[in-house]
């Protein structure tokens, strides 16, 4: 359990004060994807211009201006960007609105949330909480004196509408989907950590307790990537991010991010970004 802990996502959204956080720009540098990943916190994507698809826990969403999704929390989420989307990401963890006294808030409805004993679905088209997920996020933009309040205050009223109307299901018939969910996090969180060394499906099939055949079958269904595309845009990732704050050469970013090989790591970069590491840096210079 302790180990299973160390591998939780350590990004913090907002601040202890305050563990909120809304994301403007959710589609990075040329690839326009959002690679699977996952958190403790909820989060609501909320679409204001162009087009985009996500996948929550496996399942395919496109978005048109103006509508939004909600992603439970330690739910499994990515994103594609179709054409030229700004989205927004409001991310936040559900403590902020639970008090450590004994409260009928807490223990009626939001740990049941935190918790997963109770999911929010993940589309709804209502023009209510469209409106007050557009209002939470022109005032986080204006920060002006006393936002906080107004903000927790918009949860609460978001959440309020969902159990009021119904919204809210319960998870509990879905324990061996949630069981399935755990194993392909676990395998995530294992090539996070891993990224640097020399990784195969025959090895992380062998941490999820799944045959090689199921794991790439469950891993491909969660996340609609292969455990090997996955790896070699995870470790794209980190090269972009070795490009921009260091000086280290082309092959030394190759083999410090986990390709034993320079010429496949500028092919699989190429691919996903559009251009070669070396074309990436110097437009970074310029």
């Amino acid at each position: 359990m302790e180990e299973r802990i160390k591998l939780k996502e350590k990004v913090q959204h907002g601040t202890p004060m305050f563990p909120i956080n809304v994301y403007e720009n959710l589609f990075w540098y040329q690839s326009n994807y959002l690679l699977p990943h996952w958190h403790d916190e909820f989060e609501i994507i909320y679409l204001e211009k162009g087009l985009a698809s996500f996948s929550i826990d496996g399942q395919e969403y496109r978005l048109l201006p103006h509508q939004f999704l909600f992603v439970n929390c330690g739910s499994i989420h990515s994103g594609k960007a179709i054409d030229s989307p700004e989205a927004y990401a409001i991310v936040f963890n559900l403590n902020m609105l639970i008090t450590s006294e004994p409260d009928i808030c807490k223990t009626k409805y939001l740990q049941l949330i935190e918790r997963r004993k109770q999911l929010v679905p993940s589309f709804v088209e209502d023009s209510y909480l469209r409106d007050v997920i557009f209002n939470l996020i022109e005032v986080w933009k204006k920060k002006e004196y006393g936002y906080e309040l107004y903000i927790k205050s918009n949860l609460f009223m978001i959440f309020y509408h969902l159990f009021n109307k119904g919204y809210i299901v319960d998870s509990s018939f879905n324990r061996e989907f949630n069981s399935k969910l755990e194993k392909i996090k676990a395998a995530l969180d294992y090539i996070n950590l891993n990224y640097s060394n020399p990784l195969s499906t025959e090895e992380l099939s062998k941490i999820t307790n799944l045959s090689k055949y199921y794991f790439c079958r469950l891993f491909k269904e969660i996340t609609h990537l292969t455990p090997i595309d996955y790896i070699n845009k995870f470790r794209v990732e980190k090269a972009i991010e070795l490009i921009k704050n260091t000086n280290l050469s082309i092959s030394e970013i190759a083999f410090e991010v986990g390709f034993n090989n320079v010429s496949y790591f500028i092919k699989i970069f190429k691919e996903y970004v559009g251009m070669t590491p070396l074309q990436y840096k110097k437009k970074d210079i310029i």
